[in-house]
């Protein structure tokens, strides 16, 4: 399918190469570079021979014409918002530190445990990892318990404890 060649020009081309000239960044001359090729030769060529999409290469020379070497910058991503509002953070981390559900039942918390409460409590889904994740950046930890064979005889056990 072919484009017409509305964006690219020889003077667009001309541009292109001085300002390669200038920069030393990797990304940006290889944009630059296929930029100023696309007046030569078909899109979809100079897409195939970069690597990347033929419409990448047309997102390149708008952002170019329209913006200079500033439309062809990494564009900072912005971090998704919370599901869960502040207070609501604080209410989760209540219930981990007092061992209680949002009933004020005694609970021993696991991930599962508390991601189902925080969807029953507050309506919102977040992921087991998502969770881990925000709890270890409050330096919160859930207990586990201590792995015990299967095997294990109990009452041998017990009677350990005992004579401890």
């Amino acid at each position: 399918m072919a484009r017409p060649k509305s964006v690219f020009s020889e003077s667009l081309a001309a541009s292109a190469k001085a300002d390669m000239a200038s920069l030393e960044h990797h990304k940006i001359l290889q944009k630059l570079q296929a930029i100023a090729a696309a007046t030569s030769f078909p899109i979809e060529t100079v897409a195939q021979v970069i690597g990347v999409a033929a419409e990448s290469i047309w997102r390149w020379a708008k952002a170019y014409q329209k913006n200079g070497l500033e439309g062809l910058r990494p564009q900072p991503k912005k971090p998704k918002p919370s599901k869960l509002t502040p207070a609501q953070k604080a209410d989760v981390l209540a219930w981990i530190d007092e061992r209680k559900n949002p009933a004020g039942e005694r609970v021993h918390w696991t991930l599962e445990r508390l991601q189902y409460a925080i969807m029953q409590e507050f309506g919102v889904t977040l992921g087991i990892n998502s969770i881990w994740v925000w709890l270890r950046r409050q330096n919160r930890v859930l207990k586990v318990p201590r792995p015990q064979h299967a095997k294990a005889d109990r009452q041998a056990q017990e009677a350990f404890k005992k004579t401890l």
